[in-house]
Protein backbone atom coordinates (compact mmCIF):
# COMPACT_ATOMS: atom_id res chain seq x y z
CA UNK A 1 0.00 0.00 0.00
CA UNK A 2 1.19 3.83 -0.65
CA UNK A 3 2.83 4.73 2.33
CA UNK A 4 2.34 8.77 1.53
CA UNK A 5 -0.41 11.04 3.05
CA UNK A 6 -1.49 14.19 2.50
CA UNK A 7 -3.78 16.34 3.42
CA UNK A 8 -6.96 16.91 1.26
CA UNK A 9 -8.71 20.42 -0.01
CA UNK A 10 -11.92 18.77 -0.54
CA UNK A 11 -13.59 20.74 2.93
CA UNK A 12 -12.47 24.01 0.85
CA UNK A 13 -13.64 23.43 -2.03
CA UNK A 14 -17.18 22.04 -0.91
CA UNK A 15 -17.09 25.37 1.11
CA UNK A 16 -17.13 23.96 4.53
CA UNK A 17 -15.22 25.05 7.66
CA UNK A 18 -11.61 23.92 7.88
CA UNK A 19 -9.93 23.86 12.04
CA UNK A 20 -6.02 24.91 11.72
CA UNK A 21 -3.29 25.14 9.23
CA UNK A 22 -2.68 22.39 6.34
CA UNK A 23 0.98 21.74 5.63
CA UNK A 24 1.60 21.85 1.98
CA UNK A 25 4.41 19.10 1.43
CA UNK A 26 3.90 15.26 1.34
CA UNK A 27 4.83 12.82 4.05
CA UNK A 28 5.75 9.59 3.91
CA UNK A 29 7.52 6.49 5.90
CA UNK A 30 10.93 8.26 5.47
CA UNK A 31 9.59 9.94 8.49
CA UNK A 32 9.79 7.12 10.85
CA UNK A 33 12.66 7.99 13.33
CA UNK A 34 13.80 9.56 16.19
CA UNK A 35 12.71 12.99 17.37
CA UNK A 36 14.11 15.07 20.97
CA UNK A 37 12.89 18.12 21.82
CA UNK A 38 16.55 19.98 21.93
CA UNK A 39 17.96 20.86 25.14
CA UNK A 40 15.74 18.20 27.48
CA UNK A 41 18.11 15.28 27.29
CA UNK A 42 16.92 11.74 27.68
CA UNK A 43 13.02 12.46 25.77
CA UNK A 44 11.81 12.31 22.64
CA UNK A 45 9.66 10.43 20.33
CA UNK A 46 10.18 7.17 18.29
CA UNK A 47 7.66 7.67 15.15
CA UNK A 48 6.59 4.70 13.06
CA UNK A 49 4.75 5.84 9.69
CA UNK A 50 2.42 2.66 8.81
CA UNK A 51 0.16 2.23 5.64
CA UNK A 52 -2.82 3.46 6.42
CA UNK A 53 -6.55 1.78 5.12
CA UNK A 54 -9.30 4.20 5.43
CA UNK A 55 -7.73 6.81 2.69
CA UNK A 56 -6.22 6.25 -0.77
CA UNK A 57 -3.42 7.99 0.57
CA UNK A 58 -3.57 8.02 3.80
CA UNK A 59 -1.32 6.42 6.67
CA UNK A 60 -1.05 5.94 10.19
CA UNK A 61 1.44 6.69 13.22
CA UNK A 62 2.83 4.22 15.88
CA UNK A 63 4.36 7.03 18.57
CA UNK A 64 6.53 5.75 21.55
CA UNK A 65 7.19 8.83 23.65
CA UNK A 66 9.94 8.80 26.23
CA UNK A 67 9.97 11.62 29.42
CA UNK A 68 10.33 11.58 32.93
CA UNK A 69 7.64 11.66 35.98
CA UNK A 70 9.48 13.23 39.15
CA UNK A 71 12.81 12.08 38.25
CA UNK A 72 11.62 8.62 37.22
CA UNK A 73 11.50 7.06 33.23
CA UNK A 74 8.13 7.29 31.94
CA UNK A 75 6.85 5.17 28.74
CA UNK A 76 3.88 6.17 26.90
CA UNK A 77 2.72 4.55 23.49
CA UNK A 78 -0.29 6.18 20.91
CA UNK A 79 -1.10 4.73 18.13
CA UNK A 80 -3.62 7.48 15.25
CA UNK A 81 -4.36 7.90 12.24
CA UNK A 82 -2.30 10.72 10.06
CA UNK A 83 -4.98 13.58 8.91
CA UNK A 84 -5.16 14.46 5.51
CA UNK A 85 -6.57 17.37 5.53
CA UNK A 86 -3.78 19.02 8.30
CA UNK A 87 -1.47 16.50 8.60
CA UNK A 88 -1.58 16.14 12.08
CA UNK A 89 -2.20 12.40 13.99
CA UNK A 90 -4.66 13.10 17.17
CA UNK A 91 -4.79 10.25 19.65
CA UNK A 92 -4.81 9.21 23.25
CA UNK A 93 -1.63 8.13 25.01
CA UNK A 94 -1.71 5.10 27.06
CA UNK A 95 1.24 4.60 29.94
CA UNK A 96 3.50 1.94 30.49
CA UNK A 97 3.30 0.22 33.78
CA UNK A 98 2.96 -2.81 36.08
CA UNK A 99 5.21 -5.91 35.31
CA UNK A 100 3.33 -8.06 33.04
CA UNK A 101 5.32 -7.07 30.64
CA UNK A 102 8.69 -7.06 31.81
CA UNK A 103 11.35 -9.75 30.58
CA UNK A 104 11.87 -12.59 33.37
CA UNK A 105 10.20 -14.67 35.80
CA UNK A 106 6.42 -15.88 34.32
CA UNK A 107 3.83 -13.34 35.74
CA UNK A 108 0.20 -13.82 35.92
CA UNK A 109 -0.04 -9.82 36.74
CA UNK A 110 -1.34 -8.27 33.34
CA UNK A 111 0.30 -5.07 31.64
CA UNK A 112 -1.70 -2.03 32.65
CA UNK A 113 -2.17 0.45 29.91
CA UNK A 114 -4.05 3.05 31.34
CA UNK A 115 -4.75 6.43 29.45
CA UNK A 116 -2.54 8.99 30.07
CA UNK A 117 -3.91 11.97 28.05
CA UNK A 118 -4.36 12.97 24.75
CA UNK A 119 -1.50 14.26 21.85
CA UNK A 120 -1.62 15.63 18.38
CA UNK A 121 1.61 15.12 16.58
CA UNK A 122 2.05 18.06 13.72
CA UNK A 123 4.51 17.02 10.80
CA UNK A 124 6.13 20.59 10.07
CA UNK A 125 8.40 18.93 7.66
CA UNK A 126 11.73 16.77 7.21
CA UNK A 127 13.14 18.82 10.24
CA UNK A 128 10.39 20.15 12.30
CA UNK A 129 7.65 18.57 14.00
CA UNK A 130 5.60 19.78 17.17
CA UNK A 131 3.67 17.67 19.74
CA UNK A 132 0.59 18.96 22.04
CA UNK A 133 0.15 17.37 24.37
CA UNK A 134 -2.49 17.26 27.75
CA UNK A 135 -2.11 14.18 30.63
CA UNK A 136 -1.89 13.45 34.14
CA UNK A 137 1.34 15.41 34.13
CA UNK A 138 0.75 18.30 32.54
CA UNK A 139 -0.13 19.75 29.14
CA UNK A 140 2.04 21.74 27.17
CA UNK A 141 3.89 21.19 23.81
CA UNK A 142 7.28 20.18 22.32
CA UNK A 143 8.65 21.43 18.89
CA UNK A 144 10.72 18.58 18.11
CA UNK A 145 13.92 17.66 15.62
CA UNK A 146 15.41 14.65 14.36
CA UNK A 147 17.98 12.81 15.55
CA UNK A 148 17.51 9.44 13.00
CA UNK A 149 14.87 9.29 9.96
CA UNK A 150 14.96 7.98 6.22
CA UNK A 151 17.31 8.88 4.45
CA UNK A 152 15.38 9.78 1.77
CA UNK A 153 13.25 12.07 3.65
CA UNK A 154 13.43 15.14 1.27
CA UNK A 155 11.12 17.95 2.42
CA UNK A 156 13.37 20.21 4.31
CA UNK A 157 11.43 23.44 4.32
CA UNK A 158 7.80 24.26 5.16
CA UNK A 159 5.48 26.64 2.97
CA UNK A 160 6.41 30.04 3.08
CA UNK A 161 4.23 31.60 -0.07
CA UNK A 162 3.00 30.92 -3.81
CA UNK A 163 5.56 31.73 -6.66
CA UNK A 164 5.24 34.58 -8.79
CA UNK A 165 4.46 32.93 -11.78
CA UNK A 166 1.16 31.02 -9.45
CA UNK A 167 -2.45 32.77 -9.91
CA UNK A 168 -1.80 32.75 -6.05
CA UNK A 169 -3.12 31.11 -3.11
CA UNK A 170 -5.37 28.08 -3.11
CA UNK A 171 -8.62 27.55 -0.59
CA UNK A 172 -6.65 26.09 2.28
CA UNK A 173 -2.98 27.32 3.57
CA UNK A 174 -0.30 25.79 2.06
CA UNK A 175 -1.80 25.44 -1.43
CA UNK A 176 -0.90 27.56 -4.87
CA UNK A 177 -3.15 27.90 -7.70
CA UNK A 178 -1.89 27.59 -11.09
CA UNK A 179 -3.48 27.52 -14.45
CA UNK A 180 -3.22 28.44 -18.45
CA UNK A 181 -0.37 28.59 -20.39
CA UNK A 182 3.10 28.28 -19.35
CA UNK A 183 5.50 29.93 -21.73
CA UNK A 184 8.56 29.91 -19.59
CA UNK A 185 10.45 27.42 -17.34
CA UNK A 186 8.63 26.21 -14.16
CA UNK A 187 9.51 23.98 -11.12
CA UNK A 188 6.90 22.66 -8.69
CA UNK A 189 8.22 22.73 -4.86
CA UNK A 190 7.34 19.57 -3.10
CA UNK A 191 6.39 21.82 0.10
CA UNK A 192 3.56 23.51 -1.68
CA UNK A 193 0.30 21.36 -3.03
CA UNK A 194 -0.59 22.86 -6.15
CA UNK A 195 -4.29 22.91 -7.54
CA UNK A 196 -4.82 22.74 -11.15
CA UNK A 197 -7.50 25.87 -12.44
CA UNK A 198 -9.36 24.40 -15.85
CA UNK A 199 -6.48 23.24 -18.24
CA UNK A 200 -2.77 24.03 -17.85
CA UNK A 201 -0.52 24.22 -21.12
CA UNK A 202 3.32 23.54 -21.21
CA UNK A 203 3.79 25.02 -24.52
CA UNK A 204 6.52 25.24 -26.57
CA UNK A 205 9.95 26.03 -25.89
CA UNK A 206 8.82 25.76 -21.88
CA UNK A 207 9.57 22.93 -19.28
CA UNK A 208 7.41 22.05 -16.03
CA UNK A 209 9.58 20.24 -13.66
CA UNK A 210 8.15 18.63 -10.98
CA UNK A 211 10.06 17.93 -7.26
CA UNK A 212 10.18 14.35 -6.45
CA UNK A 213 7.00 14.23 -3.34
CA UNK A 214 5.25 16.56 -5.18
CA UNK A 215 1.27 16.18 -5.25
CA UNK A 216 -1.32 18.32 -8.24
CA UNK A 217 -4.29 17.74 -7.34
CA UNK A 218 -7.05 18.09 -10.16
CA UNK A 219 -11.15 18.93 -9.82
CA UNK A 220 -11.06 21.22 -7.74
CA UNK A 221 -12.26 24.10 -10.09
CA UNK A 222 -13.84 22.42 -12.14
CA UNK A 223 -12.37 20.74 -16.07
CA UNK A 224 -9.05 20.05 -14.74
CA UNK A 225 -5.97 18.69 -16.74
CA UNK A 226 -2.34 18.89 -17.38
CA UNK A 227 -1.61 19.23 -20.97
CA UNK A 228 2.35 19.41 -22.41
CA UNK A 229 1.81 20.76 -25.87
CA UNK A 230 4.44 19.84 -28.56
CA UNK A 231 7.84 21.36 -28.07
CA UNK A 232 6.88 22.01 -24.33
CA UNK A 233 8.61 19.47 -22.26
CA UNK A 234 7.59 18.20 -18.51
CA UNK A 235 10.26 17.02 -16.15
CA UNK A 236 8.26 14.77 -13.66
CA UNK A 237 11.11 12.69 -11.84
CA UNK A 238 9.95 11.33 -8.48
CA UNK A 239 11.17 8.17 -6.58
CA UNK A 240 9.86 4.95 -5.26
CA UNK A 241 10.24 6.43 -1.82
CA UNK A 242 8.87 9.73 -2.49
CA UNK A 243 6.55 9.63 -5.88
CA UNK A 244 4.93 12.21 -7.82
CA UNK A 245 0.98 12.13 -7.23
CA UNK A 246 -1.28 13.86 -9.45
CA UNK A 247 -5.10 12.86 -8.16
CA UNK A 248 -8.31 13.99 -7.62
CA UNK A 249 -9.60 15.94 -4.84
CA UNK A 250 -11.38 13.85 -2.62
CA UNK A 251 -9.05 10.40 -4.27
CA UNK A 252 -12.19 8.29 -3.82
CA UNK A 253 -13.58 7.69 -7.13
CA UNK A 254 -13.18 8.19 -10.78
CA UNK A 255 -13.65 11.26 -12.70
CA UNK A 256 -12.59 13.73 -10.38
CA UNK A 257 -10.21 15.67 -12.99
CA UNK A 258 -9.03 15.24 -16.50
CA UNK A 259 -5.44 13.67 -16.27
CA UNK A 260 -2.25 13.90 -17.67
CA UNK A 261 -1.87 14.66 -21.39
CA UNK A 262 1.28 14.42 -23.37
CA UNK A 263 1.56 15.59 -27.02
CA UNK A 264 4.78 14.81 -29.30
CA UNK A 265 5.85 15.62 -33.04
CA UNK A 266 6.04 11.74 -33.60
CA UNK A 267 4.41 9.68 -36.73
CA UNK A 268 0.47 9.29 -36.32
CA UNK A 269 -1.36 7.67 -39.06
CA UNK A 270 -4.94 8.60 -40.09
CA UNK A 271 -4.83 11.12 -43.05
CA UNK A 272 -3.84 10.86 -47.06
CA UNK A 273 -0.57 12.32 -46.84
CA UNK A 274 2.45 12.22 -44.39
CA UNK A 275 2.83 13.33 -42.10
CA UNK A 276 -0.29 13.40 -40.05
CA UNK A 277 -1.44 15.45 -37.30
CA UNK A 278 -4.44 15.57 -34.98
CA UNK A 279 -5.99 16.84 -32.56
CA UNK A 280 -6.63 15.68 -29.12
CA UNK A 281 -10.13 14.52 -27.72
CA UNK A 282 -11.53 17.66 -25.06
CA UNK A 283 -9.66 19.97 -26.76
CA UNK A 284 -5.97 18.73 -25.13
CA UNK A 285 -3.88 20.20 -28.44
CA UNK A 286 -2.18 19.31 -31.82
CA UNK A 287 0.22 16.36 -31.90
CA UNK A 288 2.20 14.12 -34.90
CA UNK A 289 4.51 14.64 -36.95
CA UNK A 290 7.70 13.45 -38.44
CA UNK A 291 10.61 13.42 -36.01
CA UNK A 292 10.78 9.43 -34.14
CA UNK A 293 13.12 10.83 -31.76
CA UNK A 294 11.02 13.51 -30.33
CA UNK A 295 11.13 14.31 -27.06
CA UNK A 296 8.80 15.62 -24.46
CA UNK A 297 10.80 15.27 -21.29
CA UNK A 298 10.40 12.43 -18.33
CA UNK A 299 7.78 10.91 -16.28
CA UNK A 300 9.50 8.32 -13.79
CA UNK A 301 7.66 7.74 -10.62
CA UNK A 302 4.52 9.57 -11.13
CA UNK A 303 0.49 8.27 -9.85
CA UNK A 304 -2.15 9.69 -12.03
CA UNK A 305 -5.05 8.87 -9.46
CA UNK A 306 -8.65 9.69 -10.33
CA UNK A 307 -8.58 11.19 -13.66
CA UNK A 308 -11.00 11.01 -16.55
CA UNK A 309 -13.54 13.46 -15.90
CA UNK A 310 -16.07 13.54 -18.43
CA UNK A 311 -16.42 16.43 -21.03
CA UNK A 312 -19.11 15.45 -23.10
CA UNK A 313 -22.28 12.94 -22.47
CA UNK A 314 -19.94 10.06 -24.23
CA UNK A 315 -16.26 11.12 -23.94
CA UNK A 316 -14.14 11.03 -20.59
CA UNK A 317 -10.66 11.50 -20.40
CA UNK A 318 -7.81 8.91 -20.02
CA UNK A 319 -5.74 8.76 -16.95
CA UNK A 320 -2.40 9.28 -19.42
CA UNK A 321 -2.79 10.82 -22.94
CA UNK A 322 0.42 9.65 -24.94
CA UNK A 323 -0.38 11.69 -28.16
CA UNK A 324 2.40 11.29 -30.87
CA UNK A 325 5.15 11.27 -28.40
CA UNK A 326 8.66 10.14 -29.70
CA UNK A 327 11.17 7.66 -28.05
CA UNK A 328 13.62 9.91 -26.80
CA UNK A 329 10.95 10.48 -24.11
CA UNK A 330 11.65 8.88 -20.58
CA UNK A 331 8.58 6.60 -19.36
CA UNK A 332 9.57 4.37 -16.59
CA UNK A 333 7.15 3.52 -13.17
CA UNK A 334 3.95 5.31 -14.04
CA UNK A 335 0.55 4.48 -12.39
CA UNK A 336 -2.77 5.52 -13.78
CA UNK A 337 -5.36 4.38 -10.67
CA UNK A 338 -9.20 4.85 -10.93
CA UNK A 339 -9.39 6.48 -14.33
CA UNK A 340 -12.72 6.88 -15.43
CA UNK A 341 -12.02 5.79 -19.16
CA UNK A 342 -8.93 4.22 -20.42
CA UNK A 343 -6.02 3.70 -18.14
CA UNK A 344 -2.92 4.55 -20.62
CA UNK A 345 -3.49 5.17 -23.99
CA UNK A 346 -1.15 5.69 -27.10
CA UNK A 347 -2.53 7.56 -29.72
CA UNK A 348 0.48 7.11 -32.92
CA UNK A 349 4.04 8.00 -31.96
CA UNK A 350 7.04 5.77 -30.84
CA UNK A 351 7.14 6.39 -27.16
CA UNK A 352 8.41 3.53 -24.73
CA UNK A 353 7.84 2.89 -21.91
CA UNK A 354 8.79 0.31 -18.59
CA UNK A 355 7.17 -0.61 -15.16
CA UNK A 356 3.38 0.33 -15.78
CA UNK A 357 0.68 -0.19 -13.22
CA UNK A 358 -2.88 0.33 -14.10
CA UNK A 359 -6.07 -0.25 -11.80
CA UNK A 360 -9.36 -0.04 -11.53
CA UNK A 361 -9.57 1.58 -14.72
CA UNK A 362 -13.31 1.82 -15.84
CA UNK A 363 -12.91 1.65 -19.84
CA UNK A 364 -9.75 -0.59 -21.16
CA UNK A 365 -6.30 -0.39 -18.91
CA UNK A 366 -4.04 -0.19 -22.03
CA UNK A 367 -5.36 1.20 -25.30
CA UNK A 368 -3.37 2.20 -28.51
CA UNK A 369 -4.75 3.84 -31.87
CA UNK A 370 -3.44 5.65 -34.95
CA UNK A 371 -0.27 3.89 -35.66
CA UNK A 372 1.71 3.13 -32.25
CA UNK A 373 5.12 1.70 -32.82
CA UNK A 374 7.17 1.48 -29.21
CA UNK A 375 7.81 -1.22 -26.51
CA UNK A 376 6.61 -1.50 -23.55
CA UNK A 377 8.18 -4.42 -20.75
CA UNK A 378 6.69 -4.91 -17.21
CA UNK A 379 3.51 -3.89 -17.21
CA UNK A 380 0.81 -4.93 -14.06
CA UNK A 381 -2.83 -4.66 -14.75
CA UNK A 382 -5.50 -4.96 -11.97
CA UNK A 383 -9.35 -4.39 -12.81
CA UNK A 384 -12.15 -4.23 -10.32
CA UNK A 385 -15.30 -5.96 -9.53
CA UNK A 386 -17.11 -2.16 -10.15
CA UNK A 387 -15.99 -1.87 -13.28
CA UNK A 388 -13.94 -1.98 -16.47
CA UNK A 389 -14.09 -3.18 -20.12
CA UNK A 390 -10.46 -4.49 -22.18
CA UNK A 391 -7.30 -5.08 -20.54
CA UNK A 392 -6.00 -4.14 -23.77
CA UNK A 393 -8.02 -2.61 -26.78
CA UNK A 394 -4.97 -2.31 -29.57
CA UNK A 395 -6.10 -0.55 -32.67
CA UNK A 396 -4.48 0.56 -35.76
CA UNK A 397 -7.07 2.91 -36.54
CA UNK A 398 -10.56 2.59 -36.31
CA UNK A 399 -11.73 4.33 -39.14
CA UNK A 400 -8.87 3.20 -41.67
CA UNK A 401 -7.70 -0.05 -40.42
CA UNK A 402 -5.27 -0.52 -43.45
CA UNK A 403 -3.70 3.39 -42.61
CA UNK A 404 0.03 3.67 -42.24
CA UNK A 405 2.51 3.99 -40.29
CA UNK A 406 0.69 0.71 -38.72
CA UNK A 407 0.69 -0.01 -35.25
CA UNK A 408 2.90 -2.48 -34.26
CA UNK A 409 3.93 -2.53 -30.96
CA UNK A 410 6.62 -4.85 -29.31
CA UNK A 411 5.05 -5.53 -25.66
CA UNK A 412 6.99 -7.81 -22.96
CA UNK A 413 6.66 -9.30 -19.07
CA UNK A 414 2.70 -8.50 -18.67
CA UNK A 415 0.25 -9.69 -16.21
CA UNK A 416 -3.49 -8.55 -17.12
CA UNK A 417 -5.75 -9.92 -14.65
CA UNK A 418 -9.77 -9.19 -15.05
CA UNK A 419 -12.31 -9.90 -13.12
CA UNK A 420 -16.06 -11.13 -13.83
CA UNK A 421 -17.88 -7.92 -14.90
CA UNK A 422 -14.56 -7.56 -17.22
CA UNK A 423 -14.55 -7.73 -20.52
CA UNK A 424 -11.71 -9.76 -22.87
CA UNK A 425 -8.32 -9.89 -21.80
CA UNK A 426 -6.06 -8.76 -24.88
CA UNK A 427 -8.22 -7.75 -27.69
CA UNK A 428 -6.15 -7.01 -30.96
CA UNK A 429 -8.13 -5.42 -33.79
CA UNK A 430 -8.70 -2.76 -36.70
CA UNK A 431 -5.77 -3.81 -38.55
CA UNK A 432 -2.87 -3.36 -35.53
CA UNK A 433 -0.06 -5.81 -35.59
CA UNK A 434 1.68 -6.58 -32.25
CA UNK A 435 4.01 -8.70 -30.68
CA UNK A 436 3.38 -10.18 -27.24
CA UNK A 437 5.83 -12.08 -25.67
CA UNK A 438 6.36 -13.59 -21.50
CA UNK A 439 3.51 -12.49 -20.04
CA UNK A 440 0.03 -13.60 -18.60
CA UNK A 441 -3.72 -12.73 -19.16
CA UNK A 442 -6.42 -14.33 -16.48
CA UNK A 443 -9.36 -13.54 -14.69
CA UNK A 444 -11.78 -11.52 -17.56
CA UNK A 445 -15.52 -11.85 -17.39
CA UNK A 446 -15.22 -12.88 -21.64
CA UNK A 447 -12.38 -14.27 -23.34
CA UNK A 448 -8.36 -14.15 -22.70
CA UNK A 449 -7.77 -13.21 -26.01
CA UNK A 450 -9.76 -12.01 -29.10
CA UNK A 451 -8.71 -11.17 -32.67
CA UNK A 452 -11.44 -9.00 -34.39
CA UNK A 453 -11.64 -7.26 -38.36
CA UNK A 454 -10.22 -8.95 -41.63
CA UNK A 455 -7.51 -6.51 -41.86
CA UNK A 456 -5.89 -7.65 -38.31
CA UNK A 457 -6.56 -11.20 -39.46
CA UNK A 458 -4.69 -10.41 -43.07
CA UNK A 459 -1.91 -8.48 -41.26
CA UNK A 460 -1.19 -11.70 -39.05
CA UNK A 461 2.64 -11.75 -40.29
CA UNK A 462 2.56 -9.06 -37.95
CA UNK A 463 0.99 -10.70 -34.98
CA UNK A 464 3.32 -12.81 -32.91
CA UNK A 465 2.51 -14.52 -29.52
CA UNK A 466 5.96 -16.02 -27.87
CA UNK A 467 6.12 -18.15 -24.17
CA UNK A 468 2.49 -16.23 -23.03
CA UNK A 469 0.58 -18.02 -20.22
CA UNK A 470 -3.31 -17.65 -21.42
CA UNK A 471 -6.31 -19.18 -19.17
CA UNK A 472 -8.83 -18.97 -16.60
CA UNK A 473 -10.83 -16.58 -18.38
CA UNK A 474 -14.93 -17.02 -18.16
CA UNK A 475 -16.12 -18.16 -21.40
CA UNK A 476 -12.78 -19.61 -22.36
CA UNK A 477 -9.08 -18.90 -23.33
CA UNK A 478 -9.23 -18.03 -26.79
CA UNK A 479 -12.89 -16.12 -29.12
CA UNK A 480 -13.01 -19.08 -31.75
CA UNK A 481 -15.33 -17.12 -33.62
CA UNK A 482 -16.49 -19.34 -36.77
CA UNK A 483 -16.50 -16.00 -39.09
CA UNK A 484 -12.59 -15.66 -38.44
CA UNK A 485 -10.35 -16.26 -41.39
CA UNK A 486 -8.70 -18.25 -38.73
CA UNK A 487 -8.78 -20.09 -35.44
CA UNK A 488 -7.35 -18.05 -32.95
CA UNK A 489 -6.42 -20.33 -30.60
CA UNK A 490 -4.40 -22.66 -33.11
CA UNK A 491 -3.12 -19.60 -34.61
CA UNK A 492 -1.04 -18.42 -31.05
CA UNK A 493 -0.65 -21.71 -29.36
CA UNK A 494 1.39 -23.18 -32.37
CA UNK A 495 4.04 -20.48 -31.98
CA UNK A 496 7.01 -20.59 -29.89
CA UNK A 497 6.28 -21.18 -26.03
CA UNK A 498 2.70 -20.28 -25.56
CA UNK A 499 0.66 -22.25 -23.54
CA UNK A 500 -3.43 -22.54 -22.47
CA UNK A 501 -3.26 -22.59 -19.00
CA UNK A 502 -4.73 -20.93 -15.81
CA UNK A 503 -1.33 -19.04 -14.34
CA UNK A 504 -0.37 -19.53 -10.52
CA UNK A 505 -1.18 -16.22 -9.07
CA UNK A 506 -1.49 -14.83 -5.31
CA UNK A 507 -3.24 -11.29 -6.62
CA UNK A 508 -0.69 -10.34 -8.58
CA UNK A 509 2.17 -11.94 -7.89
CA UNK A 510 3.53 -15.21 -8.63
CA UNK A 511 3.01 -18.65 -6.00
CA UNK A 512 6.62 -18.32 -5.58
CA UNK A 513 8.90 -18.24 -8.54
CA UNK A 514 7.30 -16.74 -12.13
CA UNK A 515 7.27 -19.59 -14.78
CA UNK A 516 10.43 -19.77 -16.63
CA UNK A 517 9.57 -19.94 -19.94
CA UNK A 518 11.94 -18.56 -22.20
CA UNK A 519 14.00 -15.36 -22.90
CA UNK A 520 12.03 -12.66 -24.31
CA UNK A 521 12.25 -12.77 -28.33
CA UNK A 522 14.08 -9.36 -29.02
CA UNK A 523 16.79 -8.04 -29.76
CA UNK A 524 16.12 -4.64 -29.41
CA UNK A 525 18.61 -3.18 -26.54
CA UNK A 526 15.44 -1.54 -24.89
CA UNK A 527 14.52 -5.23 -23.76
CA UNK A 528 15.68 -7.02 -20.39
CA UNK A 529 16.82 -10.41 -21.32
CA UNK A 530 14.79 -12.11 -18.91
CA UNK A 531 13.21 -15.26 -19.23
CA UNK A 532 10.47 -15.61 -17.39
CA UNK A 533 6.07 -15.37 -18.08
CA UNK A 534 4.56 -12.03 -16.13
CA UNK A 535 5.73 -8.35 -15.00
CA UNK A 536 7.26 -9.77 -11.84
CA UNK A 537 9.38 -12.43 -11.00
CA UNK A 538 8.88 -12.83 -7.35
CA UNK A 539 7.69 -11.08 -3.88
CA UNK A 540 10.59 -10.22 -3.01
CA UNK A 541 11.58 -8.33 -6.28
CA UNK A 542 8.22 -6.60 -6.57
CA UNK A 543 8.78 -3.29 -8.30
CA UNK A 544 5.31 -1.88 -7.33
CA UNK A 545 6.10 -1.67 -3.77
CA UNK A 546 5.88 1.43 -2.05
CA UNK A 547 4.97 3.91 -4.82
CA UNK A 548 1.90 2.68 -5.81
CA UNK A 549 -2.00 2.26 -5.06
CA UNK A 550 -4.71 -0.23 -4.92
CA UNK A 551 -3.21 -3.26 -5.65
CA UNK A 552 -4.04 -4.72 -2.33
CA UNK A 553 -7.82 -4.76 -3.31
CA UNK A 554 -10.46 -5.64 -6.31
CA UNK A 555 -12.38 -2.69 -5.41
CA UNK A 556 -12.44 1.20 -4.51
CA UNK A 557 -11.85 2.12 -1.29
CA UNK A 558 -15.28 1.43 0.84
CA UNK A 559 -16.63 -1.00 -1.97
Amino acid sequence: MFSNFKRNVLAAAMGTAMLGSAHGFVVNEQFSGNYFEPGEGGRGLIIDITPGSSQEFGAGALIQWFTYRNGQPLWLFAQGDVDQTTNTATFDFFEFSGTGGAFGPENEEPTSLPVWGTGTLEFNSCNSLTLTFDGTDGAGSQDLIPTARGEDCIVDESFSSCPAFSDGAGPVDGTCIISGDLDEDVFLANEITWLIDGQVRVNSGAALTIEAGTEIIGGVFGIDNLVVNQGGKIYAEGTANNPIVMRGVDATGRGEWGGLVINGSAPINGCSEAPCTAEGEGDTGTYGGDDPNDNSGVLRYVVVSNAGFQFTEEDEFNGIALQGVGDATTIENIQVHLNADDGVEFFGGTVNAKNIVVTGAGDDSIDWTQGWQGNVQYVVVKQYTDDGDQGIEGDNNGDANDSEPRALPTLANMTFIGQSNTDIGWLIREGTGVNISNSIVTGFGEYCVDIDQDSTFQNSANLTFTNNIMGGCALGTFDDAAEDPFVVSSFILDQAGNSDAAPMLMNYLPMGIAPIVGSVPSTNAFFDNVDYAGAILSSSSDWTQGWTVGLDRDAPLGQ
